[in-house]
Parts: C-alpha cells; sequence; structure tokens
C-alpha cells in the first residue's frame, strides 16, 4: 500500500491558514461576487445587542450600531478587504428621516444610488428607490457577529417611505418597529408600535464602498525566487540548530 505523504509544519500552517481564510469568506461577504473594482456598493446588517429607543438624538443610535461593529467578524472581513466605512442607523426622530441619516433619499440622492447588499453577500436592494418602494428583496437579517438575532422586533420609527412615522418616531413614548424575518412594507415599519423603554436591535447600513483594485499575482520567476530564498533560510536554520 503506498504510504501517504506527511506535512511538514510549514505545509500543515499553511493549509490550515487557507482553511481559515475560506471559513471566514463563506461566512460574511463584504465584497459581493459579481462586482468588479471600482464598482460602488453599500452594505446592511441588523444588530446582534440590542438598546431602547428613548433617545430623540439620531447621532445615539448611528453610535450604537457603529459600536456594533467594532470587534466584530463583519469588522474583520472589511479590515481584510481594505475597506473601511462609516456607519448609520435605519432609523428616524422627529427631525431626521431614515432616508436622511443613511443618504438613501430617492430624490436628494439619487446621482450617488448604488445596490445594497446584506453581508452574506445577498442584494437588499438595487438601488435607493428600491429600498424605499416597500418592499425589499431579501430578509435585513444578518447580525455583525454572523449570526441571525435572537428576536426579529428591530427600532426603526420609521415609515415604508424611509420617512419618520408620525408621533411613533425614535424617541417617542411609542415607537414603531421593523421585523428583520420579512421583505413585505413591514421591515421597516409593523402596524404595532411598542414602548421605548423594550430592548431591540437596530438596523446598520455602511456609507458607499468601492471595489478595491485587485491585488498583482506575483510572476512565477519571482514566486520561484520567494521559495528558493525560503527554503535557503530554513535549511540554514536547521544547520545551525544541529550545531
Amino acid at each position: 500500500m503506498p504510504k501517504l505523504p506527511i506535512l511538514g509544519p510549514v505545509s500543515g500552517i499553511a493549509l490550515a491558514t487557507l482553511g481559515t481564510a475560506s471559513a471566514v469568506q463563506a461566512a460574511i461577504i463584504t465584497v459581493p461576487t459579481g462586482l468588479n473594482p471600482g464598482d460602488q456598493y453599500r452594505l446592511v446588517f441588523v444588530t446582534s445587542g440590542t438598546r431602547d429607543a428613548t433617545s430623540t438624538n439620531i447621532a445615539d443610535y448611528n453610535t450604537f450600531v457603529t459600536n456594533a461593529v467594532v470587534g466584530s467578524a463583519l469588522q474583520s472581513s472589511l479590515t481584510a478587504n481594505g475597506l473601511a466605512p462609516t456607519w448609520t442607523a435605519i432609523g428616524s426622530t422627529s427631525s431626521v428621516n431614515a432616508k436622511t441619516n443613511t443618504l438613501t433619499d430617492p430624490v436628494a440622492n439619487a446621482s450617488t444610488s448604488v445596490p445594497i447588499y446584506l453581508i452574506d453577500g445577498n442584494k437588499v436592494a438595487t438601488g435607493y428607490s428600491d429600498l424605499w418602494d416597500g418592499q425589499i428583496n431579501i430578509p435585513i437579517n444578518r447580525t455583525e457577529s454572523d449570526g441571525y438575532p435572537a428576536v426579529f422586533s428591530v427600532w426603526t420609527g420609521s415609515s415604508t417611505d424611509g420617512t419618520a412615522s408620525a408621533g411613533l418616531s425614535l424617541g417617542s413614548m411609542f415607537t414603531t418597529i421593523g421585523n428583520s424575518s420579512l421583505t413585505s412594507a413591514s421591515w421597516i415599519g409593523t402596524s404595532t408600535p411598542l414602548f421605548n423603554s423594550t430592548l431591540y436591535s437596530m438596523y446598520g447600513m455602511s456609507s458607499v464602498l468601492t471595489v478595491p483594485q485587485a491585488q498583482p499575482v506575483p510572476e512565477p520567476s519571482s514566486l520561484l525566487g520567494y521559495i528558493t530564498l525560503g527554503s535557503l533560510m530554513l535549511g540554514g536554520a536547521i544547520r545551525r540548530a544541529k550545531k
């Protein structure tokens, strides 16, 4: 029976590294497939953490979704791809509409409209008009930790067109919620507002991202040189260790 080759330490580490990289890529996708270098897009997610809806200051909610990304699997994927977006909450206070806070107003921001993707690589909306037309393509149901929220209720304070719910915006005693398991108009605003001290998740949206330029692949001669140099260095280290 032929013997199976035994992998050396370096080969084993290389395979383990490749396996880990593949697992990360399969889990969270921050550069959707089908896009080319230079293409622009945005990402959305739902927070795994929860908070109340008592504040009337939209900056508090923006800070909440921003902090949710820090140190997360989503952050690791973004960093690996050389991306560093800012984050805003898909939510409305009495003075700031969700579409204004996220710069997704189909009229005011029409010239910068880009596709919006969930952090698993699936397209949520083809652009800003599609986002606020009353239905999205897939639920926004993935968290920054590459999981699903414990509860589907999400604070939004918003109507289906991205404006504040009259009398039910973030900071109101009773506030509109969305449902992160749905693609209908209820993704952003259900018919049952809830008391604002309850703890629920929030939707987060990235700033506009640009697909990075592809990194050049080393020419075979250069690659061979690196391998040869590495082998010589390893051999030298082994010889010194034997002395």
